[in-house]
């Protein structure tokens, strides 16, 4: 038996009007056509007769055998010469989703002015064909609702067994933060045990847990801490069959920034806990955080048994970072056979254009000290995937010197000289010379996008002793500046010094960050001399450079004074020349404009204030929608979820009884309530008296 179909309908005369149910007959009058020889029938879709109008749009579901069903359009202008609405045009799945829901759409033209009071299907039957079919729609008398009204069903040729596909009528989400709620209104969503988000071309699918599940209405969540570009909700069963709904782009994300800022970034903002050393490390954003991931050092501990973590602390500003005594392990080393047995280490972190995985390159260290380079992947910026195997060795490069364990610190850059590429950088020894140097990769040209496969690896000499004056080389990173230069970063220390006199060095290229020749790269100079000999510099080691918006650029490196990574904005005083920032006033991650991109949504306080406890807030939303209403803190910390749902199109009135979300009383004090609705925010002030 064929697969089931259906089909997107929209009218194209719209007009106001109601229809509270639909009928569904041949044009014979009857619910059954029986035919021995091909035949062209006329299927007819009408309200009923107490209602004005057909919907504006409705599905076509069918069950067929192998001849499916044959819609015909009919000649547009004679199409447009009659009353009854009539399909003119027919539009082949334009997706990858729409064929994988065999979702084809049939456009419709009338001679009124008006909806329709009825429409019709042209259909070409080979003999012998079967099946049966209904219309579904949802309530016009209130399409934000979940009551769907379905047709009565109609057969050819006795019809054939089975049940219809689910089918999505309408769709909608929820993604203040890294949380993600989608809600989908259609029927047979109750018999579709699979639900996922995925990419229209499916280059990237995300599997959702179901919080509520009825025939007609579902709502999925996951934690998705990147931006969505524009997606396709997949509601199907283990056949196959599919109900399919399109969704747009994420609005942009609620970050604060702070605008000039020098901080320090300590696992545990305690001193009796400075024996642990944040090292080697990468930046990266969510839509409600900064995030940093770090080389988690015990100077307690034995070499041997520490850099076994990489840590993950969260910010909403780069300034108030999360206070957990308890920093969240993100990646760890593995088993005592694995590729990362020993150490990991030097975590880079990059997210592909208009896909939701983030790819996390680091080192890892096995057993018998060989270090390679492997990847972990993750949605959540919180539960990662380590691949089983490494992804990139020594091995793989032929100029590497033979048997040598380092080969580290990646970092991973879009390929300016390439579209679609990427470059990689590490640090290995040469063969011929058997000095450091940072090596250069690109992706496979066959597959620019495959972070697993690099190819023709080459050294830059730039950054050898003789050029570079460094014995040693690490942590290579490249940006590029206002006037278009490129900056290749390293550390670089010589063994007499010892790993503590450690500087962060760069040289510049005006043409590409992974040129070849040395002779167009600058000499080497260090940020310590560029920076006028500025003595917190001494100490810096495994810089990184993050540029999250126009205007907010930072230079970032681990700190063996403070115990820290160091946070500095950097601040372009010529298209090649930069300072650092050297104050950090305090912000909160609240500090953020109203969104004008919200209009009619509303947040009061409600009775006398300041006050005391229980507090009260009125929310007006001008159409249903999926809102969150939080209290935080005066350091941006959430104190407390009040409301994460739906609200109607009205006035609603929520309680705060002044509690943590623990039932802790977080005392007298300023703070702020949050309205988080879809493309924007409104936030209050509180003041809370004893």
């Amino acid at each position: 038996m064929r697969r089931a179909h259906w089909y997107s309908l929209a009218l194209m005369l719209l007009f106001p009007g109601t229809s509270s149910a639909l009928q569904l007959r041949w044009s014979t009058g009857a619910t059954d056509l029986s035919f021995t020889a091909a035949t062209r029938c006329t299927l007819v879709v009408q309200a009923n007769s107490a209602e004005a109008t057909l919907p504006g749009e409705w599905r076509l579901l069918w069950l067929a055998d192998s001849s499916g069903i044959n819609v015909v359009a009919v000649d547009s202008s004679a199409a447009c010469q009659v009353t009854t609405a009539q399909v003119s045009t027919i539009e082949p799945p334009s997706t990858t989703a729409d064929s994988a829901a065999n979702q084809v759409t049939a456009r419709f033209c009338s001679a009124g002015q008006g909806r329709a009071t009825e429409a019709r299907f042209i259909l070409d039957q080979p003999r012998g064909s079967k099946g049966r079919l209904k219309v579904v729609a949802l309530d016009p008398n209130d399409p934000d609702s979940s009551r769907v009204i379905a047709s009565n069903e109609v057969t050819y040729n006795g019809g054939v067994s089975g049940t219809y596909p689910p089918v999505v009528l309408r769709a909608g989400r929820f993604h203040p933060t890294a949380d993600l709620r989608v809600e989908a209104i259609g029927i047979g969503l109750a018999d579709a045990p699979r639900v996922e988000i995925a990419a229209p071309d499916t280059s990237w699918r995300l599997a959702l847990q179901v919080e509520q599940r009825s025939d007609t209405r579902l709502t999925a969540v996951a934690r998705v801490a990147a931006d969505l570009p524009p997606f396709v909700l997949n509601v199907g069963r283990s056949s196959g069959e599919l109900g399919v709904a399109s969704l747009p782009a994420d609005t942009a994300s609620l970050l604060s920034v702070q605008p000039a800022c020098t901080n320090e970034m300590k696992e545990i903002n305690l001193i009796s806990h400075e024996d642990i050393q944040p090292k080697d490390f990468a930046i990266v954003a969510s839509r409600d955080s900064f995030h940093i991931f770090y080389t988690r050092q015990d100077y307690n501990l034995p070499f041997a048994q520490t850099s076994k973590i990489i840590g993950h602390k969260r910010s909403r500003d780069l300034y108030n970072w999360d206070p957990d005594e308890h920093t969240m392990y993100s990646v760890q080393a593995g088993d005592g056979g694995s590729w990362d047995a020993s150490h990991v280490w030097a975590p880079t972190i990059i997210k592909k254009p208009g896909d939701i995985t983030y790819y996390m390159l680091y080192t890892g260290v096995d057993a018998s000290g060989v270090q390679r380079i492997g990847v972990a992947t993750s949605t959540d910026l919180n539960v990662w995937n380590q691949d089983p195997t490494a992804t990139y060795q020594s091995s793989n490069v032929d100029w590497a010197l033979s048997g040598t364990p380092e080969f580290r610190d990646p970092f991973v850059m879009a390929d300016p000289d390439s579209a679609d590429r990427y470059l990689l950088y590490f640090v290995t020894k040469t063969q011929d010379r058997g000095r450091y140097v940072v090596g250069v990769a690109r992706t496979n040209p066959l597959d620019p996008a495959n972070l697993r496969d690099w190819k023709d690896p080459k050294p830059l000499w730039n950054t050898d002793l003789v050029h570079s004056g460094a014995e040693f080389i690490e942590s290579p990173h490249a940006f590029q500046d206002p006037g278009d230069r490129w900056w290749l970063f390293y550390t670089g220390y010589n063994s007499g010094a010892g790993q503590d006199s450690a500087f962060v060095s760069f040289q510049t290229d005006d043409v590409s960050p992974a040129d070849l020749d040395t002779t167009r790269w600058t000499a080497p100079d260090t940020l310590y001399k560029f920076l006028g000999g500025d003595q917190k510099l001494q100490f810096w080691h495994a810089s990184e450079y993050y540029r999250w918006a126009p205007g907010y650029e930072y230079l970032l490196a681990f700190n063996d004074s403070e115990h820290s990574v160091s946070i500095s904005q950097v601040s372009w005083r010529s298209p090649h020349t930069f300072v650092l920032t050297d104050s950090c006033p305090p912000r909160t991650a609240l500090d953020v404009p109203e969104s004008p991109q919200v209009t009619g949504i509303r947040l009061e306080v409600l009775g006398a204030h300041p006050g005391k406890a229980p507090m009260s807030f009125r929310i007006h939303v001008p159409a249903r929608t999926p809102v969150e209403l939080a209290i935080f803190d005066v350091a941006g910390r959430r104190v407390r979820t009040l409301l994460n749902g739906d609200l109607p199109a009205a006035d609603s009135e929520v309680r705060w009884d002044g509690l943590g979300g623990h039932g802790e009383v977080p005392g007298v004090g300023v703070y702020f309530a949050r309205l988080l609705a879809a493309g924007g925010q409104r936030v209050a002030t509180l003041v809370l008296l004893q």
